[in-house]
């Protein structure tokens, strides 16, 4: 079958972003390299972590939600906590998990507002879901819908409910007006042929375009393959792997499933696993958020490293949001940091970036706790400090705040020696203005050419018009002669156009087009154009 990942009608980008993590736009290029970039940690520790008693083992990670709410334009988080006493005969110890909330104004100081939802010891404290008496909340998961049926519906949640000291448990959906006071829906989460069951990690998104909500989640049976080998769960908590039989295939991987309600959604397609070929025996892909930029799909996804324990966090791409791609040549994205650091060994990203200004705010959760040792080390009998003292790891775990430049995943970069070239492909915009991502170094510019399909010059944007680009900036619009404008038009002379970038000493992050002229008629069809 044809490659779907690439199609002529990808080109047309219309007033979006395009960024330069793939090669779809890119006719040539010349003297030009690409550099990655990564987000930077800010400080040295976590900004959020555990302060307060009744938060016992606070365990941020997969189940931790940012978001900023543009409507009082707080941040506002919901992590998970677990409390009581270790019991070796019982998966996760055997404890409650409950889930807090914190707020803060720049993301880098937080507060835990005193609550009424539930008391402890006589005090208020900032847990909103779960109790000894009601049963625990397990994975939760938020997001703020854009547009709810009513106010008591701005923020929907996927949690797992636990009762019976965890022996039954019930994947359920929620909403809440302010992201404090929940109420759990009467009726039962279904999802495909599978009904009720999902397993306990479920990142929750919203496609503004479909308006749909959208949830990229592991599948029930994900770890049910029939394996030929014994497996002893007291033994060990890693299933056993044969490479090349699919019937048995049980490491982690993604799927995604749709809903127009948040309670019944679709048959569960599996879109994201690693490779048995390019990756290790040991990985698998834990979990993964998917978000856009422009008409590129991004996800940071949980690489998960069984025998080291370990957790990094990755970068995938997509151009239709199903067939993903690895980008940075499987280089971490946000990387653990080893021994001496608050987050030694497992690094996630489970909610998408937060623009701030000129910058993209990556929430991340860390700790200097393995993944799984301290959780089953006492049932496995592991020899490990972590696992004869799981409650230590109360402390180990936070929430860091990274920071990456807008749109500044990867970048075009031409040294002071050579001038670089960069040519697209022939794009479809009716934009009449042209606004780059771009960086130079001293006495390094950038200058552009706009031509047609035919290779001729539009207008007057020619490469000795263009006035020259030296600075650093994330929203530059380029000129030629002062002037900024760019013919555009239904015609096919005017409607694709190929741009001709010349780079000295500089990188360029990304562009589009603007100003759109105004379509006589939007309802025409691919024969008129």
């Amino acid at each position: 079958m044809r490659e779907l990942r690439q199609d002529s009608t990808q080109l047309y980008i219309a007033d979006q972003v395009q960024t330069f993590v793939d090669n779809l736009i890119l006719e040539s290029v010349t003297d030009v390299t690409r550099r990655w970039h990564t987000p930077e940690r800010v400080g040295d520790g976590p900004v959020l972590y555990k302060t307060e008693p009744w938060e016992g083992l606070p365990y941020f990670g997969s189940n931790t939600t940012v978001i900023r709410d543009p409507d009082d334009n707080l941040f506002k988080c919901w992590y998970e906590i677990m409390v009581g006493e270790p019991d070796k005969s019982k998966m996760v110890l055997g404890m409650e998990s409950y889930v807090c909330y914190a707020t803060s104004e720049d993301g880098i100081h937080w507060e835990k507002p005193a609550l009424d939802n539930l008391i402890v010891d006589g005090r208020k404290t900032n847990i909103i879901l779960g109790s000894s008496e009601t049963g625990g909340a397990h994975a939760m998961t938020v997001i703020r819908d854009p547009y709810p049926k009513s106010k008591a519906e701005r923020f929907k949640g996927m949690v797992t409910l636990m009762w019976d000291q965890n022996k039954n448990r019930r994947i359920v959906s929620a909403h809440s007006p302010d992201g404090i006071n929940w109420q759990i829906s009467d009726e039962v989460l279904r999802v495909g042929m599978a009904g009720p069951r999902l397993c306990d990690v479920h990142i929750v998104g919203y496609d503004e375009d479909a308006r749909e909500y959208v949830c990229h989640t592991r599948h029930f049976l994900m770890t049910a393959g029939a394996t030929r080998v014994r497996f002893v769960r007291d033994q060990t908590f890693g299933r056993p792997f044969e490479p090349d039989n699919f019937a048995t295939y049980c490491q982690r991987r993604v799927w995604v499933m749709r809903s127009s309600d948040f309670i019944h959604w679709s048959e569960p397609v599996l879109v994201a696993a690693v490779d048995e070929e390019e990756d290790n025996l040991d990985e698998s892909f834990y979990y993964m958020v998917p978000y856009k930029v422009g008409t590129l799909h991004l996800a940071p996804v949980g690489v998960f490293k069984s025998v080291d324990n370990e957790m990094e966090v990755q970068l995938l791409h997509s151009r239709d949001g199903l067939r993903w791609q690895r980008a940075m040549k499987r280089q971490p994205f946000v990387a653990h940091r080893g021994e001496g650091f608050w987050d030694a060994h497992m690094v996630f990203i489970t909610t998408p970036p937060i623009e701030v200004d000129d910058k993209l705010y990556f929430f991340f959760s860390g700790t200097n706790f393995h993944h799984d040792w301290w959780m089953v080390g006492l049932r496995e009998g592991i020899d490990h400090p972590e696992a004869k003292d799981p409650l230590g790891c109360g402390n180990a775990f936070g929430v860091g705040l990274a920071t990456l430049r807008k749109d500044g995943y990867a970048s075009l970069y031409a040294n002071q020696y050579r001038q670089g070239i960069v040519i697209t492909r022939n794009l479809i915009s009716l934009g009449t203005q042209l606004v780059i991502n771009a960086r130079c170094a001293k006495g390094g510019s950038i200058r552009v050419e706009v031509q047609n399909r035919l290779d001729k010059v539009l207008g007057e944007c020619n490469i000795d018009n263009s006035d020259a680009f030296t600075g650093d900036s994330v929203d530059y619009t380029m000129t030629w002669k002062g002037d900024p404008t760019i013919p555009a038009g239904r015609g096919q002379e005017l409607y694709w156009r190929k741009l001709r970038f010349h780079l000295r000493d500089a990188e360029l992050f990304s562009f589009r087009f603007t100003h759109d002229i105004e379509e006589e008629s939007p309802y025409k069809t691919e024969k008129e154009w």
